[in-house]
């Protein structure tokens, strides 16, 4: 499909296409294959649309008179899942985008919704690159908060001493979560930047602002994602301080039982000897002493390691 866009937005074929007017295209990659020629782009871009090698996130590089990138973009309820892949070719009057992989239609969706709330007002090439890039980072601060949010609800957890035992699953996910997110936002910084350097002389240099402004909101995003990293980091040594603890509390328990029968099996070994000059083998109440003996030491042990704090 594309579109024209004058005083309106006008679907047109691609033997109405006029360089002159400003226009935006949404192809699959089979579409490409066909038209790039009249387009004039390099058959080495095509390629690079179809190699399915993955990357950690998309490029955007310039050409003779047209920049050329790959954009990798998130499903923000199935981070890890879903990613879509889509061509961006950008050249005088052109937005071109070619759709390589979008298994849910999101990113589909994305761009007509686009279409359909595109103010023309001055419409510009600058602008309408700006707004479509905006769409895959809009929304990315409440994704944030909501990932802060569980983060410090394991950390509430922690505290709580209501650790669960499938945390260690959980705050993984979390971390890879972030890796790609950070990655999809240094993307994003990567080609803000590729856009304003201009180097194919395509954009109006009073309207490069927009591409500076896309790349600040990408940068304080990355920013977010990597204290987020660390905080989960930190979140999750403070789960392994917690488990040391309680192996420490149990350790003690063991180590003071352990003690206070040190010498009681002092006790029964003396008198396990039976030795004939034992006078408590004898002894009416020799037994009755000895119960009596054991259970004096051990109170004797229990108020000690008390007033130490060692229970």
């Amino acid at each position: 499909m594309y579109y024209q866009i004058q005083d309106k937005i006008n679907e047109i074929t691609l033997n109405d296409y006029n360089p002159d007017l400003l226009t935006i295209g949404i192809i699959s990659l089979e579409e490409l294959e066909r038209c790039y020629q009249i387009f004039g782009f390099s058959y080495l871009t095509v390629a690079e649309c179809k190699n399915d090698s993955q990357h950690l996130h998309g490029t955007l590089n310039s050409y003779f008179d047209y920049l050329f990138g790959i954009i990798l973009a998130v499903n923000p309820r199935q981070i890890i899942k879903l990613q879509d892949r889509l061509g961006l070719f950008i050249k005088n009057n052109l937005l071109l985008i070619v759709i390589i992989e979008d298994k849910d239609d999101s990113t589909q969706l994305k761009i007509q919704e686009l279409l359909e709330h595109l103010n023309l007002t001055k419409i510009t090439l600058e602008r309408m690159i700006f707004v479509f890039l905006e769409t895959f980072i809009s929304e990315d601060n409440t994704l944030l908060e909501k990932i802060e949010n569980d983060i410090s609800d394991y950390e509430d957890m922690i505290n709580a001493l209501k650790l669960e035992k499938d945390f260690n699953y959980k705050i993984t996910a979390i971390r890879k979560k972030l890796l790609i997110l950070d990655n999809y936002y240094q993307q994003f910084v990567s080609i803000g930047e590729e856009l304003d350097e201009n180097t194919s002389d395509i954009f109006n240099e009073e309207n490069l602002h927009y591409f500076r402004v896309f790349s600040s909101r990408a940068e304080r995003l990355s920013n977010n994602t990597r204290m987020l990293q660390e905080y989960t980091v930190h979140v999750r040594e403070a789960y392994h301080a917690q488990l040391e603890y309680d192996l420490n509390r149990i350790m003690k328990i063991f180590t003071v039982m352990t003690t206070i029968f040190l010498p009681l099996t002092l006790i029964v070994g003396w008198y396990g000897m039976n030795f004939t000059s034992m006078p408590e083998l004898t002894w009416r109440y020799g037994y009755l002493y000895i119960i009596i003996l054991s259970v004096i030491v051990a109170i004797i042990c229990l108020i000690f390691f008390r007033k130490k704090k060692f229970m």
